[in-house]
């Protein structure tokens, strides 16, 4: 799993990046970007925090935790994505491909990083 650090300094750049895009472009929908890639680090952050917490349990309350926090996490993003649609939804489009960089990015570099250290076996 990737570290708080890596995930804060990754979520650090593309912040500049992308205010600083929607300030040359002069399109401040871009910030929906934004809020649903952040939205996609924190879920994620807590995904793997999640997961950590019950790698050590038997199968079955493994899973009866796992998708009592799933929900939780589903309620996050649904709070979020009600919250924008509500209130500015001409940012839904960006927010959802926010979210979805902000999902995949951290779980492709954690998936390398897995196969650098432990090539892959398990």
């Amino acid at each position: 799993m990737m570290n708080n650090r890596s995930l804060l300094i990754l979520s650090g750049y593309a912040t500049s990046a992308i205010l600083l895009l929607a300030v040359l472009a002069d399109n401040y929908s871009l910030l929906g970007c934004l809020i649903g890639y952040l939205t996609g680090i924190f879920n994620f952050l807590w995904l793997s925090r999640d997961l950590r917490g019950i790698v050590d349990k038997d199968l079955r309350t493994a899973l009866l935790v796992y998708y009592k926090r799933l929900f939780s996490r589903l309620g996050m993003v649904t709070l979020v994505v009600a919250t924008i649609g509500t209130f500015k939804p001409e940012w839904l489009l960006y927010l959802a491909g926010g979210i979805a960089v902000g999902i995949c990015l951290p779980l492709i570099l954690t998936i390398i990083n897995q196969l650098k250290v432990k090539g892959g076996e398990k």
